[in-house]
C-alpha cells in the first residue's frame, strides 16, 4: 500500500470518488501527456464501472487503461477522501495477470543472477545512442545506468562525523538497485557508517522491500519479501536499518502489522531511519572537481521532512528551492506495459527540472536514480548523492578507507 498500514484509511472502493479533481494537479502522466483518460480520476471512476460489471465495458482494454498508473501515490495526498490509485490500480493488475508481471516478478526476484548478465551484455554492444531513441536504445541507457562502471566521479568529502550515534548496532538495508548494480553506493553507506561510530552488522541479504512487486500486482511475491526482511531483522537482534533508498523507506514502513508478533510492528517501524538522518550534523567538503550547478529532484516516496534534502542542502550550502517537484517517470511496471508514457513522464521531468549544461542532479531513491541517469540530457550528470561521496583510498587491496576521526557537534547543533 502506498500509505503506512497506521496511517492509511479503509480502503474506499472507486465508486467514492467526487470527481473534485484535486488529483490532476498532481498526477505526472496527466502532466506530462493532458490526457484525462490517464488520470487517477479516470481511473476511479472506470474501476467503479468494473467492479459494477458494466456491460458497455470491455473488460481486458478497460483494465489495461486503468492499469497505466506511475504508482506514484501522488493522488492520494491530494484527495480529500485518501483515494490510492496505485492500490487500487495493484489490484486490478494482480486480477488481469500477463506476461509483463511474469517479466518483471523475475527482473526483481532473481535480480542477483539477471541483472549482472543484463550489465555484462550490454556492455559488450559497446555505448547506447544518446537520446532521442527507441524502446531498445532507452532499454540500453537503462542497464547503463545500473552499470557501476558508469559511476561518476566523487566530489564530496566528509571531513566531521557526527557521534551521536555511535555504539548504535545498524545493519544496512541496501535495496535491489545497490545490492545487485551499485554496489559503490553501498560502499559510500558504510563508510559513512563506520565514521559515524555505530556498531555496523554485515549484510545479512535482505530480500526486495516489496514495493515494486506489490504496485505490480504481485501480492503473494510482496509478502514473501515483507517476511523474509522481517525474519532477517529479527534474527539479527531487531537493528536499526539505515535506508538510503526512498522509495524502500516508504515500502518499508507500510508493511502490515499481521506480519508481526505482537507489538513487534511499531519496533520495526521505529527501527527503519534514512541514512541522512543518522548522518545528524556530520560535514562534508567539495572538491575541486564538484560541479558548479547541483539540483536536487525530490522522489515521490520521500518522507515528508525529506532528511536527504535537508542534508545536501546544509552540506553544499545551498538552498534547492520549493519550485515544481516532478516525477522522474520511472514507474515500475509501466517500463513493460507502456515505456513510451514513462518516456513522456521522464521528458516532462527534464522540462521543469531546465538543468543547466555542466550540471549534476542528485537524488535520494534507487528508481529515480537510475531512471535520471538513463534518461538525462547528454550534458548533465544524475545519480544518487551516495555516489558523489568519496570515501578515500584503502590502504591495502580490499580493505575500505578508513574515515576521518569522529568528534562531537559543537555545542548548540
Amino acid at each position: 500500500m502506498t500509505m503506512t498500514a497506521v496511517q492509511a484509511p479503509a480502503s474506499a472502493p472507486g465508486h467514492d470518488c467526487i470527481l473534485c479533481g484535486r488529483c490532476l494537479e498532481v498526477c505526472p502522466l496527466f502532466a506530462a501527456t493532458g490526457r484525462e483518460e490517464l488520470s487517477p480520476r479516470a481511473k476511479f471512476h472506470i474501476l467503479a464501472r468494473l467492479a459494477a460489471n458494466d456491460p458497455a465495458l470491455r473488460g481486458k482494454a478497460a483494465s489495461d487503461l486503468a492499469g497505466l498508473c506511475l504508482s506514484c501515490g501522488r493522488c492520494q495526498k491530494a484527495c480529500p477522501l485518501g483515494l490510492c490509485a496505485p492500490d487500487m490500480v495493484g489490484g486490478l493488475r494482480a486480477a488481469h495477470p500477463g506476461w509483463a508481471h511474469f517479466l518483471w516478478k523475475v527482473w526483481i526476484t532473481r535480480a542477483g543472477l539477471v541483472w549482472p548478465v543484463a550489465m555484462s551484455l550490454n556492455r559488450l554492444a559497446g555505448q547506447p545512442p544518446p537520446p532521442p531513441a527507441g524502446p531498445f536504445s532507452r532499454t540500453r541507457a537503462a542497464l547503463a545506468a545500473l552499470d557501476p562502471d558508469q559511476a561518476a566521479r566523487p566530489w564530496l568529502v566528509p571531513v566531521r562525523f557526527d557521534a551521536s550515534h555511535a555504539g548504535r548496532r545498524v545493519v544496512i538495508f541496501p535495496g535491489c538497485v545497490a545490492s545487485h548494480a551499485r554496489t559503490d553506493w553501498i560502499r559510500a553507506a558504510r563508510f559513512l557508517l563506520r565514521g559515524l561510530g555505530v556498531t555496523l552488522l554485515d549484510d545479512p541479504g535482505f530480500a526486495c522491500c516489496g514495493g515494486p512487486l506489490g504496485h505490480a500486482g504481485l501480492p503473494a511475491a510482496r509478502d514473501v519479501a515483507r517476511r523474509a526482511n522481517i525474519h532477517i531483522w529479527r534474527d539479527a537482534g531487531r537493528p536499526t536499518l539505515a535506508v538510503f533508498c526512498a522509495s524502500c523507506h516508504h515500502a518499508l514502513t507500510a508493511y502490515d502489522p499481521a506480519l508481526f508478533a505482537p507489538v513487534e510492528a511499531e519496533a520495526w517501524r521505529e527501527s527503519i531511519i534514512p541514512l541522512a538522518a543518522l548522518l545528524g550534523r556530520t560535514d562534508f567538503e567539495k572538491t575541486a572537481e564538484a560541479p558548479q550547478n547541483v539540483l536536487y529532484h525530490t522522489p515521490c516516496h520521500a518522507p515528508p521532512d525529506d532528511p536527504d534534502f535537508s542534508l545536501l542542502s546544509r552540506v553544499l550550502g545551498q538552498s534547492f528551492g520549493q519550485g515544481p517537484n516532478p516525477c522522474c517517470g520511472f514507474g515500475g511496471l509501466m517500463q513493460l506495459t507502456a515505456p513510451s508514457l514513462a518516456a513522456r513522464t521522464a521528458a516532462h521531468c527534464w522540462k521543469v527540472h531546465n538543468p543547466p549544461p555542466q550540471a549534476c542532479v542528485l537524488t535520494s531513491c534507487g528508481g529515480c536514480a537510475v531512471h535520471l541517469a538513463a534518461t538525462r540530457p547528454a550534458t548533465v550528470a544524475a545519480g544518487h548523492w551516495l555516489e558523489m561521496v568519496r570515501c578515500g583510498r584503502p590502504e591495502k587491496d580490499g580493505e575500505e578507507a578508513a574515515p576521518p576521526p569522529r568528534t562531537p557537534p559543537p555545542p548548540g547543533e
